[in-house]
This record gives C-alpha cells, sequence and structure tokens, in this order.
C-alpha cells in the first residue's frame, strides 16, 4: 500500500516558491552596494531613548529596513529613477507590474509577519500620512505648479516625517522608558531637516550623482526646497520654471540650473535653513529627552553637506 502523500508539506514548499517569485523586486533592494543611510542612522539614534531589549530591536531593525525598501522601490517607480545606489532600479529590471505588486506584498508581509496589532496600528496611521504627502506632491508635480515654502512644508510633515515617525513610534512602543514622551515636535522638525538635505544633496553631491543621476529632481520636476526658493525669489525671470517645465535629462541644461541656483542664493538660503533646523532640534530634544547620538548624525550631515563641491 502506498503511503498517502503529505499534501500539506508540498503545498508549503509551493507557496515558499511562489513567495520566492513574487519577492524578486522587492528584494532586488537587498542586492544593493551597503549605504550608511541617514535615516536608518536616525532610527538607530532613537534606542538610546528608548532603552528596547536586544532581540526585539533587531527584530524591528529588520521591519524598518523592509519598510524603508518599500518606500523606495517605489519612489524609484513613480519618479522613473534609472539608478539606485549605481545599480538599475527594480522596475528597469522586473518590470513596472511586477515590481508594484511585490513592493506591496512585501511590505504588508513584513508587517503580518511581525505578529502585533500595535505595529499594524502604526504602519496605518504613517502610511495614510505618507501617502497624502505622496499625493500632494505629485499634484503639484504634474500639474507645473510651483508650492510656496509653507506648501512645501506641509508635504514634507505628510511625505518624510511618517518615515521618521515609524521608527520611532515603533520602537516607543516597546520601549522600557520615555513610553509615553510626546516626540511630535522633535519629528516634525527631523521629517523637515532630512527632507531638506536630500534637496540639497541631489544638486550638490558628485557622489548621488554616481549612484542615482545629478540632479534627478529637476529632470522629475519635483519642486524641493532650493528650486522653490529660486523661483520665488525671482519672480520677474522664468527660466527655472521653463526649465522645469521641460523635465530635461540634459546636463548641461541641469548644470545652468543650479548655477542660477547659486546666482539666486538659494543654495545658500537652503544651507542657513538646515542649520536653523538643527539648532532647532537640539533645542526641542533638551526639553523632552536628550539625545547627544542624535545630536552628532545631525552635526556630521550638515559637515557632510557643507564640504560638498560639484
Amino acid at each position: 500500500m502506498n503511503p498517502t502523500p503529505n499534501t500539506n508539506a508540498s503545498n508549503d514548499n509551493a507557496n515558499q516558491e511562489d513567495e520566492k517569485i513574487v519577492l524578486q523586486p522587492f528584494n532586488h533592494f537587498k542586492q544593493l552596494p551597503p549605504l550608511n543611510d541617514f535615516i536608518a542612522k536616525i532610527w538607530s539614534a532613537f534606542d538610546s531613548w528608548f532603552q528596547i531589549p536586544k532581540d526585539k530591536c533587531k527584530e524591528i531593525s529588520i521591519l524598518m529596513t523592509k519598510l524603508l525598501a518599500g518606500v523606495y522601490i517605489t519612489d524609484d517607480l513613480v519618479d522613473n529613477s534609472v539608478l539606485r545606489r549605481g545599480i538599475p532600479t527594480s522596475h528597469l529590471v522586473y518590470g513596472r507590474s511586477r515590481t508594484i505588486y511585490s513592493s506591496i506584498f512585501g511590505t504588508i508581509s513584513a508587517i503580518t509577519k511581525f505578529d502585533d496589532p500595535r505595529v499594524v496600528d502604526v504602519f496605518i496611521t504613517m502610511g495614510l500620512k505618507l501617502f497624502q504627502g505622496q499625493l500632494m506632491e505629485r499634484y503639484y508635480t504634474r500639474n507645473g505648479i510651483c508650492p510656496t515654502e509653507d506648501e512645501y512644508r506641509k508635504i514634507v510633515l505628510n511625505k518624510t516625517s511618517p518615515t521618521v515617525s515609524f521608527g520611532l513610534l515603533l520602537q516607543q512602543t516597546f520601549a522600557s522608558q520615555n513610553r509615553t514622551t510626546n516626540f511630535e515636535q522633535v519629528l516634525v522638525t527631523l521629517g523637515l531637516f532630512i527632507q531638506i538635505c536630500n534637496d540639497y544633496i541631489s544638486l550638490k553631491s558628485s557622489a548621488y550623482a554616481d549612484l542615482k543621476t545629478f540632479g534627478d529632481d529637476i529632470t522629475e520636476g519635483i519642486f524641493t526646497f532650493p528650486i522653490i526658493h529660486g523661483i520665488q525669489s525671482r519672480p520677474e525671470d522664468h527660466r527655472l520654471m521653463d526649465i522645469m517645465k521641460q523635465k530635461t535629462s540634459d546636463y548641461n541644461v541641469k548644470r545652468h540650473f543650479v548655477k542660477l541656483l547659486e546666482e539666486f542664493g538659494s543654495l545658500d538660503y537652503t544651507l542657513k535653513t538646515l542649520k536653523k533646523l538643527k539648532h532647532e532640534l537640539v533645542e526641542e530634544t533638551k526639553k523632552v529627552a536628550p539625545n547627544p547620538d542624535l545630536e552628532k548624525i545631525l552635526d556630521d550631515g550638515l559637515n557632510h553637506i557643507e564640504a560638498l563641491v560639484m
């Protein structure tokens, strides 16, 4: 008599093989060269506030890395980015349809495997804010409308701050100290600092240009902090706006665009704003809970930006 086949084991193996295929575009992110990601460093600095057990801290770190991968993969697809850390982006390797569904599957799968309803609550709350910020940014980009600086800050409040907030709120959920401390204003200012840093780096960093592309925000028609200042500081001069409308990939045109920003004082204004935000962050953290690790990361970030030459 033939033994009865173990159909459950067979189904499990088949599901595992299917999942490997489904996650190929999502896991493409793992193949990228390692990078000391600024947001990941900041997430790590939060631990000095919360003192999470090491095993739980490792679980949270893995989850946050996967969520960040989902954000980056989706951003690359929506922005039609060619490179991420010098490697072709997921959607150029696996196609747009597979990539977007894989990103959604990978993100939700990572959340559900954590098996804690509090994690799901944080993810839904921050995810909704993130989508709102992204959609408002797309509204201005799609319609070629330059937002005001105040409107830009509102976009960042929903677009970038939730990415930072997710890490902090998740760690705070499992914290052994500061579980009820209100870090809201710190997160708002931190989100602005991170986004404006990224805006500046995309225009001034040769290393960023090698790993992604030079002036990708110009090509994508995204109104970043220095670009908004440049356009609004010289309303009678339409050159910046005319170039933005073209969404050009031409290197020389983009170099001319950056020179105009330098001429209009927009890059200096951006640096001054970053220094002001960093000072505000230090003062805000002192009020709630001092964090020397976070302060050092902010200092290192500013020093790196001031040293950039493009």
